[in-house]
């Protein structure tokens, strides 16, 4: 047998090797009576691609009862708006029907306007002709906390959900609903619509079994197995790597411990990228148990988050062995250990503008970690503009709004109740300091003095209520003056984006506007 030499990155997506009980999942529920729409979750590197992938070659290869399978790679093609969603979709359709020889290819390519509708006919047809229709959307995260597309999109795919001749499969790299950053999306029941969550992880060990079969050149001692699960925790790039390397020093014959050993101190060098990648998508908080439980070796299950637990677990970094958490993936040890600054050290963490951009995401994390989980939306929305930072300052703040909303929710429920009114004697009191206060006269417009969904004028209530405008004295419950400097900030930040005219949001500035929510946060959480 020649040398293997497992692709680990490139631009085509690899064959599937192992994941045999995943994938006997993924056709069962597919080509069941009635199939279900699934959810393909896992961290980056897991080999989500290459089962969605693997899973059309069978589709296609294999009697199954989808006339079409269409695989849809949004993460290389975002669509930014719900109208351009709707003709990359018509159009994807119309390709797939086209390629598997449906008339009615031709008939959605030629659609120019009302996409939607002309889908829905489409796929109706096809149920009348006893026809079923398989998506499989891959990097189903990327438009998603893009934060353009609208609940309007999401119900409106929910109803195609719905339809029995129509059936879908997306990958990501968390929860749809982990992942959401419109306020009035998340109300959708489109998310409800995936029957299962399907978890994409380390190699189980049926996955190795088969892998190391495959190797027909060489046999592997039962220790040299051990250490290539200890070196590797079984996450597929790290394993393969190390099989690469046995090959590049011995292409037959038996493997031993020492050659693993070798093996993965030469993958931890080629593939150190990588390595940081995995590494700098774990939290600061899962970083700091991750180091702790290196260290010590174990840990009792109760002493770690449930969040850092389910980041470390997924990857293969930690196991879990009784009531304890132990270490596992010695690559990733060596790779921190080798490559993480002194801690201490201001000047190796800031000391220069690409110091500052590797650090700040850490630094944001633990201050959010200083907050306590007051309102699960709101610190989830937090959550994930930080985890945008660096490398997507513009993608980082699309979520702002709902920010923005969420906040503003809180504080009148606080200050005014369910009803959101205010009180007459508030009112009273700001026309006797300002008798023709714009704001006021707006509130009074609506009716019944009902805060309105309008943002600028709720910052206007806020300023007045809190006594933020000179010659005002606060009259609110709960909010201070601080809150409203940081909401107002916000919404500043928030137009920015908005209107963004084609300048791109600097780092730094990013940065200052996610610290305003953080503190933001914070406020709430001691007014509270």
């Amino acid at each position: 047998m020649a040398n293997p030499k497992f692709p680990i990155l490139g631009t085509e997506i690899p064959s599937m090797i192992g994941r045999t009980k995943i994938m006997q999942r993924l056709w069962r529920e597919l080509t069941k009576k009635t199939p279900s729409h699934l959810s393909l979750v896992g961290p980056r590197f897991a080999g989500k691609s290459v089962l969605l992938k693997a899973l059309e070659q069978r589709i296609r290869s294999e009697e199954s009862p989808y006339c079409a399978v269409i695989l849809w790679d949004l993460g290389h093609q975002t669509p930014r708006s719900d109208e351009e969603f709707m003709k990359l979709l018509c159009k994807r359709l119309g390709d797939g029907l086209k390629k598997a020889g449906n008339e009615y290819g031709d008939h959605l390519l030629g659609v120019t306007e009302g996409e939607y509708g002309e889908i829905c006919e489409v796929i109706d047809v096809l149920y009348s002709d006893a026809q079923k229709l398989l998506m499989l959307w891959d990097g189903f995260d990327k438009p998603l906390i893009g934060g353009k597309l609208t609940r309007n999109l999401w119900d409106n795919l929910l109803d195609l959900c719905r339809k029995p001749s129509f059936r879908l499969v997306t990958s990501s790299r968390k929860e749809l609903h982990q992942l959401i950053r419109d306020e009035k999306s998340v109300t959708s029941d489109f998310w409800g619509v995936f029957e299962g969550i399907v978890r994409v992880g380390p190699f189980d060990e049926q996955d190795v079994n088969e892998i190391i079969a495959g190797l027909t050149t060489i046999s592997f001692q039962p220790g040299a197995n051990t250490e290539l699960m200890n070196w590797s925790a079984g996450f597929p790039p790290l394993l393969l790597e190390i099989i690469n390397q046995v090959f590049e020093s011995q292409s037959s014959g038996t493997i031993d411990n020492n050659l693993i050993n070798q093996a993965a101190t030469a993958a931890c060098e080629k593939i150190a990228a990588m390595l940081s990648s995995l590494w700098d998508d774990c939290p600061a908080n899962t970083k700091d148990v991750y180091i702790h439980l290196s260290e010590r070796g174990d840990l009792p299950i109760v002493d770690v988050g449930k969040d850092e637990q389910a980041c470390l677990l997924e990857k293969g970094f930690a196991q879990q062995s009784g009531n304890k958490l132990t270490s596992s993936c010695r690559m990733l040890q060596q790779h921190v250990k080798g490559a993480s600054p002194d801690a201490g050290s201001m000047a190796r963490l800031f000391g220069t503008w690409e110091d500052y951009k590797s650090n700040i995401r850490s630094l944001l994390e633990r201050r959010l970690a200083q907050v306590s989980r007051f309102d699960d939306r709101l610190h989830r929305y937090v959550t994930q503009a930080i985890e945008d930072i660096p490398d997507f300052p513009d993608v980082c703040l699309n979520n702002l709004t709902s920010i923005e909303e969420r906040a503003f929710d809180l504080i009148w429920q606080r200050e005014f109740g369910e009803t959101k009114i205010v009180p007459q004697e508030i009112i009273d009191y700001w026309e006797q300091v300002s008798p023709y206060d714009k704001i006021v006269q707006r509130l009074k417009e609506q009716g019944a003095n009902i805060v309105s969904i309008d943002r600028g004028l709720q910052c206007g209530i806020l300023q007045l209520l809190t006594g933020s405008r000179r010659g005002y004295v606060s009259k609110a419950k709960h909010t201070t003056k601080d809150t409203y400097v940081l909401i107002n900030a916000l919404h500043s930040y928030r137009n920015r984006t908005q209107h963004a005219e084609g300048e791109e949001m600097h780092v730094g500035v990013a940065v200052a506007a996610i610290m305003s929510c953080l503190e933001l946060l914070s406020c709430l959480d001691r007014e509270l």
